[in-house]
């Protein structure tokens, strides 16, 4: 009888331990990067949010998104349980780092020059390691070149500054996503003639940016979302915001 009673108690005691996991917030963290994220007079908007904002809407939980500098969303992410990150790329580099739940949005990385910077000629990645290149600090762009052993990379908060850098001649080199760099020049009134793609980053996050835990969050945390995500791409809902961005 009192096997039985034991049982019963730490059976009991597991389903609280499992229902307060499920009952601690999630909290959401990104960057100040258009069009994927973004915050604009005081509303968080981008593709990435849309289809973030989707996958809690099918959960039926509350999205409550904080838009930080993105070392500080990163770093959030990688150490606090229950943190969810977007927009991020899947790179090899941090892989065993965080849990993934999958792509929310296709992305394309360039690097760009100045369009009179004629001189500037880059066949191979590791030909770009003379020129200065702007970062954003913590970014999957910035670990790739001081994890190749670039030398010349300048990293700051934002990808504005970096382009704001770049037109100030205080930087040779801007990676970036395509659609984030047509939108940033148009937001800050440059013509998208301005510069020129001097290199296709190919298969760099080729598969797309990402939605992911870091590893203290519960493995069935993210299985909730992962079936959230895949729920509402079987339903069209994804492709509808996508659609919405990318002709």
């Amino acid at each position: 009888m009192m096997r039985v009673y034991l049982i019963r108690t730490v059976f009991f005691i597991m389903t609280i331990l499992v229902n307060v996991t499920y009952a601690q917030p999630i909290q959401i963290v990104t960057e100040q990067y258009p069009p994927y994220n973004y915050e604009q007079d005081g509303e968080i908007k981008g593709i990435g949010t849309e289809v973030v904002q989707a996958v809690f809407k099918e959960a039926g939980m509350a999205a409550n998104i904080k838009v930080y500098p993105w070392a500080r969303a990163y770093k959030n992410a990688l150490k606090r349980e229950n943190v969810l990150i977007y927009s991020i790329s899947r790179t090899q580099q941090r892989e065993k780092f965080f849990k993934w739940v999958g792509v929310i949005v296709p992305i394309d990385f360039y690097i760009y020059s100045l369009i009179e910077r004629t001189d500037i000629h880059i066949d191979q990645l590791e030909g770009a390691q003379q020129y200065s290149i702007g970062t954003v600090r913590s970014d999957a762009l910035e670990q790739l070149f001081t994890g190749k052993g670039f030398s010349k990379v300048h990293k700051s908060i934002s990808n504005k500054i970096v382009m704001e850098m770049l037109f100030a001649e205080r930087l040779d080199l801007w990676p970036i996503s395509e659609l984030a760099a047509n939108h940033l020049l148009l937001q800050n009134n440059h013509a998208l003639s301005s510069v020129r793609k001097v290199y296709h980053l190919e298969g760099f996050s080729s598969d797309g940016l990402y939605m992911a835990f870091g590893l203290q969050t519960s493995d069935s945390v993210v299985s909730t979302f992962k079936d959230a995500l895949e729920s509402i791409k079987r339903k069209g809902i994804y492709q509808d915001i996508i659609d919405k961005y990318v002709e």
